[in-house]
């Protein structure tokens, strides 16, 4: 079996062949044919890039659970707000069967949960999420030492610095 490139058609032959075990050496292509450094700065400059991906990739997962806190702080705010109207109209004499609209706390439908504009956020950042973590897997497989440690670093670098806001320690990363 040939890990060397495609040279069907003879336009693409890559210098570096693919090691099935893991190795230190900077030759290597990275996710696409064009992203093929074959010099050590250009190897460094790429674990940098491969560091920052990671460091996104926990900035995006920071994002998403603060998106989510804020959204569910604005649902039980409206619940309390409801709930304390219609326990002033109660109070004042409201309470055989009148019906104040402003009172009422209408639970939002399906189609409105689904296309509230956090919603939509949520499910962008979580497709952008999804696909950062599969090239970072990709990336793994690679063997290199080099690009795991930018990996390892990358996200222990966005865990130090957005991990720690974590409010809730049962939540879990990898199912909602």
């Amino acid at each position: 079996m040939d890990h060397g490139g495609d040279t069907s058609n003879g336009t693409f032959t890559n210098p570096c062949r693919m090691m099935m075990y893991f190795h230190t050496r900077p030759c290597e292509m990275i996710l696409w044919k064009g992203w093929l450094p074959t010099t050590v700065t250009n190897f460094v400059l790429s674990a940098i890039a491969i560091f920052l991906l990671c460091f996104v990739y926990e900035v995006i997962k920071f994002v998403r659970e603060q998106l989510l806190v804020r959204d569910a702080r604005k649902d039980r705010e409206a619940r309390r707000i409801a709930r304390e109207l219609q326990n002033k109209a109660e109070n004042n004499g409201c309470s055989d069967g009148c019906s104040n609209a402003a009172t009422e706390f209408r639970e939002k439908s399906v189609k409105e949960r689904m296309f509230a504009s956090g919603h939509l956020v949520q499910t962008l950042l979580n497709m952008i999420q999804i696909t950062i973590s599969y090239l970072i897997m990709l990336i793994i497989m690679l063997y290199n030492y080099w690009l795991c440690l930018a990996i390892i670093l990358g996200l222990g670098m966005g865990y130090v610095f957005f991990g720690w806001v974590k409010k809730d320690p049962d939540a879990s990363e990898c199912c909602p």
